[in-house]
Parts: structure tokens; sequence; C-alpha cells
């Protein structure tokens, strides 16, 4: 997220309406600004804003605050409400105004300051890794060629380029003489192409059967590609029968890449098989504290643990995890808390990785706290504990899941968007000026996180 444009619509995107009524009253709403906790949105049509103001400002300022963690006011204003000079911005073609740009401006500076090198000193160690940090540093050291090959796999986003682009820094700082070639499986077999094309044969096989250490990322890109498997297999055999340094990546290992020639496959396997597991815990967390250390960027301990709890699977989700609450945090002014790390993980994780909190373990949760049935606070009984059960788990369902209005009215009993807006806004009110029903929906809402 760049801006509070985007901000807006992440926002717009969550909005549960009939294509008429976005067309006709959302579509035409422009983001103004957001100064901490006030969002201004602007509606050229003085009738428009109106209509707006009366009938979604609620819906807003809910969905600013499922997004961001914190109660926003939603304010709109119309063409007679602004000075001309943001009229002229607003009726021409870009929205932003000089306040989103100088957002824009924070947010890559601080993205900038967040980019650090490839190094063996940047990467950080674990059980999940070690085995594939320790050979990588004894092969960058120049000593016997003991690796070689040294194939390291994993799946995608554990850490595998770092670990090459460390060698080739390491190597490159303390052996200058020495040619190394550091190269993507495409690229080598684009480069082949191209020398078939224009005859250039001769001048690729010495590039690449000149040097001193060859690295090549992600080799079960050669699958399929005989020609270019078969350069391969004499540049590996010149370069192996010298006692040069090869270093190969992959996201398997080598008897699971399809569609490559066995003599090829055998040479991955004549050195060290090195893989990179699934980070754990800590080893996350290590990762979450030391790009939130590079963004200058403070992040309460349990926020962090939720988030190294969460996402577990991928190191370039945790660092886009910790880039995303940076942005959010510059366009609030407010510190990351538990729900803002929600809405990053919602938005980061894929369809095959859900966020782990269902409905059903907010139902069970719920339906054990008020002594009712699972089963009763999905039905249409009008018992006032089973409907106060079931206006307080409508509630945290759609604090926590982001769930549309409709997806949520199908989870009890195909009840209408109507019903749903209505739960929702009874528990709000309630929290208002009720203390003790306040702290029992606080109290609620902790334990999420012990469910999940």
């Amino acid at each position: 997220m760049n801006s509070f444009s985007e901000l807006y619509e992440m926002v717009k995107q969550r909005l549960d309406l009939t294509e008429t009524a976005m067309k006709l009253w959302i579509d035409p709403i422009q983001p103004l600004k957001m100064n901490n906790n006030n969002i201004i949105l602007y509606v050229k049509s003085p009738y428009g804003r109106q209509i707006v103001a009366e009938n979604y400002t609620l819906m807003f300022e809910e969905h600013f605050k499922e997004i961001l963690g914190i109660q926003v006011t939603v304010e709109f204003l119309s063409e007679d409400d602004i000075t001309p000079e943001q009229k002229i911005k607003l009726d021409g073609p870009i929205t932003e105004l000089e306040d989103d740009e100088i957002m824009v401006n924070k947010l890559e500076k601080a993205v900038t300051g967040s980019i650090y090198q490839h190094t063996f000193g940047t990467f950080i160690v674990g059980e999940s890794n070690k085995l594939a940090f320790s050979a990588c540093q004894v092969a960058a050291t120049g000593g016997d060629t003991v690796y070689n090959p040294l194939y390291i796999y994993s799946e995608p986003g554990l850490g595998k380029t770092h670990l090459l682009s460390a060698v080739n820094q390491e190597i490159s700082k303390n052996r200058p003489e020495l040619n190394i070639i550091y190269v993507h499986a495409e690229t080598f077999v684009s480069e082949y192409v191209d020398s078939v094309k224009y005859f250039t044969g001769d001048s690729f096989r010495k590039k690449y059967r000149s040097a001193d250490i060859l690295l090549v990322d992600d080799v079960q890109f050669f699958a399929g590609k005989k020609e270019s498997q078969t350069e391969l297999f004499h540049t590996f055999n010149e370069l192996h029968s010298k006692h040069k340094q090869i270093i190969l990546t992959s996201d398997r290992p080598p008897k699971e890449i399809l569609n490559i020639e066995s003599r090829l496959r055998t040479r991955f396997e004549w050195g060290l098989l090195a893989d990179i597991s699934i980070p754990e815990f800590e080893t996350r967390l290590a990762i979450i504290k030391r790009k939130a250390e590079l963004l200058n960027l403070e992040i309460p301990s349990n926020v962090m643990e939720f988030m190294a709890d969460k996402l577990k699977n991928n190191i370039r989700q945790l660092e886009g995890a910790i880039l995303k609450m940076n942005a959010l945090k510059l366009v609030t002014e407010f510190p990351p808390t538990i729900v803002m790390a929600q809405n990053v993980i919602k938005d980061i994780l894929t369809d095959q990785q859900p966020v782990p909190l269902t409905v059903e373990k907010i139902i069970n949760e719920i339906a054990e706290i008020y002594n009712v049935t699972n089963e009763e606070i999905r039905s249409q009984s009008r018992s006032a504990k089973i409907s106060t059960a079931r206006q307080v788990a409508i509630y945290v369902i759609h604090k926590f899941t982001g769930l549309s209005y409709s997806a949520i009215g199908q989870e009890f009993s195909g009840r209408n968007h109507s019903s749903i807006v209505y739960a929702i806004n009874k528990v709000k009110s309630i929290i208002k000026n009720d203390n003790s029903y306040r702290s029992l929906i606080e109290d609620i809402i902790k334990n999420m996180g012990s469910i999940i």
C-alpha cells in the first residue's frame, strides 16, 4: 500500500452493496485526506454528499476500523466545502492531494531504508536452514571444494536466493580476481537460444566454461529444455573436472525434477544436497524483528509473536507484512496493533493459506460463554439469551474474518444484509453505554488469539 488512496480502495472493495448502489453513490467518491483518525472523503455534488453521508458513513467507519484497528470518524465534503485549489486537483485526472504526495514520499523513503544486501550477515540462521547456511559459508571461503556441487532446495521464499547472493558478495569482496558467474536458469536458457540463433555458440561456451565459480538459481527451469540441459551438462563436467565451485538452487530435490536427463540429475546429486525447511517460530520472530529495525518501526512484542505464529511458510510474506504494517502506521500515525496485523495477514495469505480463525471456532467460543449450542446460535430462535449470543457472534465474526454481510448471513440461517447490520450496530450501541458489556466483548476478542 503506497498511499491513502490505496487504503481507501481496500475499504471500497469490502463494501457489500448492489452494483447499482456502487455505481451511483460509491464510485464518485474520492479520498481527500486522513489526519490521525479523521478521514475526509469528497463527493462533488452537494446532494450526492448528503445521500452518501446519511446512508454510508457508519459502513465506511466500520471498514476503516477493521483494516486499521482504530476507531475513525468519516466526513464527506462536496465542492461547496473545499478550496479552489483542492477542487482543481479533484476535477483533474489525479485524485491525490498534497498530503497524499507527502505520504508517498515518506513511504518511498521508508521502503528504501528497509532494503538490505543479501549477505551472510543479514541472513537469519535457525535450525531450518543451518546446514545450507554453513555449506554456503564453506564454499565462499575458497577452501577445498568438498561440497561440489552444492545443491540447495526449498519451497519458494525461504532464502535460497539470499544465500546464493551472499556467496557471490563474499567471494567478490575477498577474492575479486576470480571469475564469478551468477545466473538464473531462465537467463542461461535465453542466452543459449540466442547463441544458436546468432551463431555465437563459441562465445557462449567460453563465457560459462571459464567460470571459477558458477552459481545457478532455480535449475528446475531446465526441465523439458533438452538442448539447454545438454549445454549445462557439458559446462558442469568441464568446471567440475577443474575443481571449480558450482552451487545450484531449486524448489525441489533433483529426483523430483521431471523431464530432465538422468545424467544431469546424477550430476546434481554428486555433492551435498541441503534443504531449507519452513523456519521455526524463533527464526520467524527474529526475521520480523530484523525487518522492523531496518524500518525504525516499533512493533509490540505480542503483535510480532502473533505475526510469527500466523505467517509460517514464506519469509517474503513475513517481510511483506512488515512493509505493509509500516505503511499503515505512516498513513494513520497509530502504532501497530493485533487487529492491524490481522488485516495485514488477511491480505497476504493466499486461498491455500486461509486465515485460520474460522467462523466455526468463533461460534464455538461464544456458545460456550453464553451456555448455548452452536445450533441455537445459528437458529431463528428469538430467545433473549440466544439472540444476545447470536449478535455477539455476528459482531466478532464481522470484526475478525472480513466476510461480507451476505456471507455472514448465510452462516446464520440465511439472514439478510439488514439483519446482520442491525446485530452489529446493536452490539456497538451497547458497548458505548454499558461498561460491563464492553469489558465482556473485549475479553472475548482477546481470547480469539488463543483459539486461532
